[in-house]
């Protein structure tokens, strides 16, 4: 029976499902069944799609896969008991070794007594484990019509942005740029890509996309924290060691674009000599990007019937097969853990990053994880929420879409609730709030 509580999410606790006046609680209840239900639609709307892809014998999984996901939501909303995998998925192991450990120590292991973070972790593993354990659908994306639904409503969308890149001559290294001119333009682009993240569609349910080049001036005013200053100054560091920039990559479609738009700047103005974009290694939380979606991004861009996206994207293309650029995924990033966690349970990727000179992490769920999903008081330092987790400088790009943040100055979150009192959750606001590798308390 789970117990829920008439409450808000308490001060210094973890984000759960339990907390009926939390955001938490109308996400499992209403928004995960909408996403789940989607999946539904699609593979019933698509199987003649889906059997041409993947064969005849494919119509009898798929009306198995719909029914485990009608059993799926039916079970989250009755809060059933975490069950451990059975696939076998390369992550199975520690994904059922956590379970274990957290039964263990005596958690309540559903979907509302659980923390929010490792219960939605849960649920969309549980998701990869209805296509994990079929033969023929094991590579399906179930989440793959609606990205390209985004991505295709991105593309015309980002036309105003290359055109102002190519006129303006932004990305052409054989332009000399002022370094106050530079440095404008590099906080435009991180605006940019901080903007992007507004396009989730685990959150917004459509793939209706602004051309955010006209837009971002309106959204600035919702920018609470603007760290962006801090990171030109690191990235302009007269060390002489050749830079690398990890990306902990969040949303598909427009997001990515932008995301790609600023990685290509670092490239050309500031002598970076590699980028990894960090993606998901399974479909995940919908619009996550998975290496199959990077690089129908990029070809997407190199194939658009108008000039300049097609030099923008043979130019990425580039980056990719010389190396300049390379997609990673490992697992952790979808795992129930957080990055706290990381040096402890993935000593190997905390290693890998901090071989970074900067780490510029994307979106809500990495936040989340960031700060352990605790509903830290507002003005907590950054420093002091990322617990173990320093690596490397870090830049977190994000728009709110969950009741949880800091480092925010004294006063600043109360103003944002008087004016919007979903401030937290509407993903409206934003922060480029950044953390030196030495800020440790």
């Amino acid at each position: 029976m789970k117990i829920i509580v008439d409450s808000s999410t308490p001060q210094n606790v973890k984000l759960s499902a339990k907390y009926k006046r939390s955001f938490a609680y109308p996400s499992m209840t209403r928004r995960i069944p909408v996403i789940l239900t989607k999946v539904v639609d699609y593979l019933s709307r698509d199987k003649a799609g889906i059997i041409k892809c993947y064969g005849e014998d494919a119509k009898e999984e798929i009306k198995a896969a719909i029914g485990e996901i009608s059993q799926l939501k039916n079970h989250m909303l009755t809060s059933k008991k975490f069950e451990c995998f059975t696939s076998d998925d390369p992550d199975t192991e520690v994904w059922n070794s956590h379970l274990n450990r957290k039964e263990d120590l005596g958690e309540n292991l559903n979907y509302f007594e659980s923390d929010w973070l490792f219960s939605e972790c849960y649920l969309y593993r549980r998701v990869r484990e209805i296509f994990a354990t079929k033969d023929l659908l094991k590579s399906l994306d179930p989440f793959s019509a609606q990205k390209t639904e985004l991505l295709k409503y991105s593309l015309p969308a980002v036309g105003s942005l290359f055109q102002y890149l190519s006129e303006n001559e932004i990305l052409d290294s054989t332009r000399i740029m002022e370094l106050a001119h530079m440095q404008s333009e590099f906080c435009h682009l991180m605006k940019l890509s901080l903007w992007g993240n507004k396009f989730d569609l685990s959150l917004k349910q459509d793939s209706n996309v602004e051309d955010i080049l006209n837009q971002a001036k309106e959204w600035d005013e919702y920018l609470l924290l603007d760290d962006s200053p801090k990171i030109f100054s690191t990235l302009c560091s007269t060390d002489n060691t050749e830079k690398i920039v990890d990306f902990i990559v969040d949303n598909d479609g427009m997001e990515l674009l932008c995301d790609l738009c600023l990685a290509d700047l670092l490239i050309t103005r500031f002598h970076i000599k590699k980028v990894n974009f960090r993606v998901k290694p399974i479909p995940w939380f919908v619009s996550d990007v998975i290496p199959r979606d990077f690089h129908q991004v990029v070809s997407s861009v190199a194939c658009y019937p108008i000039d300049i996206y097609q030099s923008i994207g043979k130019r990425w293309q580039k980056y990719l097969d010389t190396g300049v650029w390379t997609v990673l995924c490992d697992q952790y990033w979808c795992l129930g853990k957080t990055y706290p966690e990381m040096c402890v349970e993935d000593p190997q990727l905390y290693s890998d990053l901090q071989e970074s000179s900067l780490i510029i992490m994307k979106g809500d769920l990495n936040y989340r994880k960031l700060l352990q999903d605790i509903n830290w008081e507002p003005t907590t330092p950054f420093s002091k929420a990322v617990g173990d987790f320093h690596p490397a400088p870090l830049i977190v790009l994000r728009t709110s879409k969950s009741d949880l943040i800091c480092g925010l100055r004294p006063g600043q979150a109360e103003k944002a609730s008087q004016k919007h009192p979903d401030w937290l959750i509407s993903g409206n606001y934003g922060i480029m709030q950044f953390n030196s590798c030495s800020d440790k308390n």
